[in-house]
């Protein structure tokens, strides 16, 4: 009787080798520093394009950072993960990239107890999460120049450049004047008018908050409008902005754009007014100088639920994470409470509907 012999194990790399077609992301690196870290990558894929190849995609986050050169504001692109990236391919596609652009390094691999073995990659959800960080990042840290308008009597400002450098100041407003207009109180004997201060020539260094409770809301506790501009900015999110919303956002920006508050209390409710007006409209430069009014101001923010209505309103705008966080951390325990008041069931509401549509 013939006896067949068994048929010999493949060896167990050889055995790993389907795993080499698995598209992942994959995480390399790029040992020469973080300048001129994505020029290889994207000349691979015009090489990949010219030849026919299949493509691939790649993550190497950047934030904005903007320094004084020779007198002019320049802003540049940093890497956020340094000289890391990660590479959304198969393990095949990891060598020819190496082949052809020999600068990038892929991370040592791991062998698992059964001689398998694998190169370090994360999940997709993780890259998700990791995106999610990243553009949080890169909407947080960029400086913008202030829109003057916002700055109420008593903040306090540095003076950075011009023949007053150095000097730190008040903004009041000019005495015994029909028209309204800021000026910088200088050392306590002068008085500059801010046209002669531009925005390029200063820095704001505190901003004043009235101590005493103020008598009049200035028309700001309005729940019907923050529950309108909530549900237009929803709409917004998921590209379903009607004409409503947009007059809803123009008639709101125009109202209360020139008002000035100065209580953290009304500064927060202010904010999260004019805040979705100017995502809903379009208006960078106006969303980019609240926001920079707003990281200076969450210090003194002792209020809770002015700060849980800033934050909703912050992760609402921005889809930050931390912001989302932070909302989170302030609400939720309030979803514990036996009968909570109308204004904490709104936030928890707009909380949850903003998660919904931001896919959280």
């Amino acid at each position: 009787m013939e006896v067949k012999s068994k048929p010999k194990e493949l060896p167990k790399l050889i055995r790993s080798v389907p795993h080499r077609k698995v598209v992942r992301w994959y995480l390399m690196f790029f040992p020469f520093g973080k300048k001129g870290l994505t020029v290889g990558l994207e000349q691979e894929l015009e090489r990949r394009k010219r030849a026919g190849e299949i493509q691939f995609e790649y993550f190497a986050p950047t934030y904005a950072q903007t320094k004084e050169v020779d007198g002019k504001l320049i802003t540049t692109q940093e890497s956020l993960l340094y000289n890391y990236f990660f590479i959304h391919a198969t393990e095949d596609d990891l060598f020819v990239l190496k082949r052809h652009q020999p600068q990038y390094s892929v991370l040592r691999r791991i062998t698992n107890a059964d001689g398998s073995y694998y190169y370090p990659y994360v999940e997709d959800s993780t890259i998700k999460t990791l995106q999610w960080i990243a553009h949080s990042y890169g909407g947080y840290l960029p400086l913008c120049l202030l829109d003057q308008t916002l700055l109420i009597k008593g903040d306090r400002i540095k003076i950075t450049k011009g023949q007053f450098k150095g000097i730190e100041a008040f903004l009041v407003t000019k005495p015994r004047s029909t028209v309204s207009q800021i000026m910088v109180f200088v050392d306590n004997w002068m008085c500059v008018p801010l046209m002669n201060v531009r925005p390029v020539q200063y820095e704001v260094i505190d901003l004043f908050n009235k101590e005493e409770k103020e008598k009049s809301s200035h028309g700001l506790d309005n729940p019907h409008l923050f529950w309108n501009l909530h549900k237009a900015l929803c709409r917004f999110h998921q590209g379903e902005t009607t004409d409503e919303d947009t007059k809803l956002a123009k008639d709101t920006y125009l109202m209360y754009s020139d008002l000035k508050v100065d209580t953290s209390i009304l500064r927060c409710k202010l904010y999260s007014i004019l805040l979705p007006a100017c995502i809903i409209l379009g208006y960078k430069e106006k969303t980019d100088g609240i926001l920079k009014l707003v990281q200076m101001m969450l210090p003194k923010i002792t209020a809770e639920q002015s700060l849980a209505l800033l934050m909703v309103t912050l992760y609402g705008c921005t889809d930050n994470v931390f912001y989302h966080e932070k909302a989170h951390r302030l609400i939720e325990p309030w979803i514990g409470e036996e009968a909570p008041k109308k204004s904490k069931q709104l936030l928890i509401q707009r909380l949850a509907d903003y998660d919904k549509c931001l896919g959280h």
